[in-house]
């Protein structure tokens, strides 16, 4: 859990000053949320805040601003304070006021986890998630929503039940269309990039409107949290940095940021800060837009040209090491321990680097040889799939590390343009994949059976072109970027965590 400090000044809209290669977009305008909503009862005084704290942390400030007192903060100054009122009317407060209401103000987003809290202060919450078969109108059940998302908010249900797998059935699969992700800050482009935070309800999109958006997802308001805008870097990618296992990477309240640009950007959410990497040291590459964050949070790697694969500490940001494809360089996929990078090129060939060694332990052809497109590895190291140019996508099993010619479990051909994005969910039992090349070319595919969900997406579902994917945590959220900068969010009601 940490906290942002959203100062006097304006910190929610970051602009990074460097000349444009390309010409200049317009800048996206903030959208003014929150007004009105949610507010709070007068507030209460700063010995009763610190008792307050004190109940929930269990121990008191280290120490107190006086200074505080002094301070006057306009309130109507920005958009993102006016949210802080209790009244319309209401404009200047002092610095402990407003401290203690940007404080509430991040508790209601960011709640203290039921494990963080000392024994006698935890609450419990109860909540179902019925399923509705939804994908053109929004649900009018209120209460049926309210339940779903009191459930998607608590992790207790999984956790408890971490242990047993809830087996999908192959028939069909029930979802409902929830609001837009980003429906309190949509794209003016189209959407490059859409990711969940690993460990909260945050998510974040990024295209070539240069600018990176975080929203707090309830699938009801999804708050807009944050925007960024880069004015010299149409956004390729952006990609929360998973936390480090070993202490040696930056932490998952980073945000790595690239285009088609030489350099590339790391945002810390947590201080609001932007910091620009100048290339990487010893590679001549003229764009950093691809790149895969490995599972432990150490390493990105970039996918350069030439067929090498450019391996960068995330603490440090700079080179460790290479690895060298025969031909170029398509696509790359993490193993869940980071052990393992793969990778795979135009000549169909499919390669399994041991990150520690640095050596290349293992190649094998891809069946077909239908010029791979993007590769993906399933949470569970168990399942490989290689999508091609013409739309063919190929499913192995761990078997294929055993031999150099495997066949494939099934080619699966429901798509007929080339592949662009393939995601499994969190437990391994869904495959999504897309093509941006046509319009609705989306489908889901049930792993332990390889075959395609037939009842979903329908004709009626709002698709348009299909630019990114992405699974919440638990694959209780399913959402999907598209060329008209849209983030569409559906539940998945099989699972009941998000």
């Amino acid at each position: 859990m940490f906290f942002m400090d959203a100062g006097p000044t304006p910190v929610m809209r970051e602009e990074i000053d460097e000349d444009a290669e390309e010409e200049d977009m317009e800048e996206p305008v903030d959208e003014e949320i929150g007004e009105g909503e949610d507010v709070e009862e007068e507030g209460a005084s700063e010995d009763e805040e610190v008792s307050r704290l004190t109940a929930i942390y269990g121990g008191k400030p280290a120490w107190v601003d006086e200074d505080d007192k002094t301070l006057s903060i306009s309130l109507k100054s920005a958009n993102r304070l006016k949210k802080l009122r209790k009244q319309e009317a209401e404009d200047v407060v002092n610095g402990v006021d407003y401290e203690q209401r940007l404080r509430r103000q991040f508790e209601k987003v960011y709640p203290v986890p039921n494990w963080a809290q000392p024994e006698g202060s935890r609450k419990r919450r109860r909540g179902g998630a019925n399923a509705i078969d939804s994908d053109s109108d929004y649900s009018d059940e209120e209460q049926e929503q309210e339940d779903s998302s009191i459930l998607l908010t608590s992790s207790k249900g999984f956790l408890e039940k971490s242990n047993r797998l809830r087996i999908l059935s192959s028939e069909s699969i029930t979802v409902t269309r929830v609001k837009n992700a980003n429906q309190m800050g949509p794209s003016k482009s189209v959407i490059q990039s859409v990711e969940f935070h690993p460990n909260s309800q945050m998510l974040l999109t990024a295209g070539f409107d240069r600018t990176l958006r975080l929203f707090q997802v309830d699938g009801k308001l999804n708050q807009l949290m944050q925007t960024v805008f880069y004015k010299d870097l149409p956004i390729y990618k952006a990609a929360f940095s998973p936390a480090p296992t070993s202490g040696s990477g930056a932490g998952n309240n980073t945000v790595v940021v690239s285009g088609r640009r030489k350099y590339f950007y790391s945002y810390d959410i947590e201080a609001g800060k932007v910091d620009k990497s100048q290339g990487i040291y010893g590679r001549n590459e003229k764009s950093l837009e691809k790149f895969s964050l490995s599972p432990c949070g150490t390493w990105i790697a970039f996918l350069g040209r030439d067929g090498y694969i450019i391996l960068v500490t995330t603490r440090t940001r700079l080179w460790a090491k290479n690895f060298k494809m025969s031909g170029n360089v398509r696509a790359v996929a993490w193993s869940s321990d980071s052990e393992y990078l793969y990778s795979v090129g135009g000549d169909a060939e499919i390669y399994q680097w041991q990150v520690s060694s640095g050596k290349c332990v293992h190649r094998f052809m891809d069946e077909g040889g239908f010029k791979p497109t993007c590769l993906a590895v399933s949470p569970n190291d168990q399942f490989f799939a290689v999508g091609s140019k013409s739309g063919v996508v190929n499913v192995y099993d761990r078997t294929c590390l055993e031999t150099r010619a495997p066949k494939a479990l099934r080619a699966i051909g429901n798509l007929t343009t080339s592949i662009h994005t393939m995601r499994f969910n969190h437990d391994s039992q869904i495959l999504a994949i897309s093509s941006k090349a046509r319009k609705d070319q989306l489908r889901l595919i049930h792993i332990p059976s390889l075959k395609v969900f037939p009842n979903w997406p329908t004709k009626g579902t709002p698709l348009s072109y299909v630019t990114c994917l992405a699974f919440s945590p638990r694959s209780g959220y399913f959402a999907i970027g598209n060329d008209k900068g849209k983030v569409l969010l559906y539940r998945l009601n099989h699972y009941p965590s998000a």
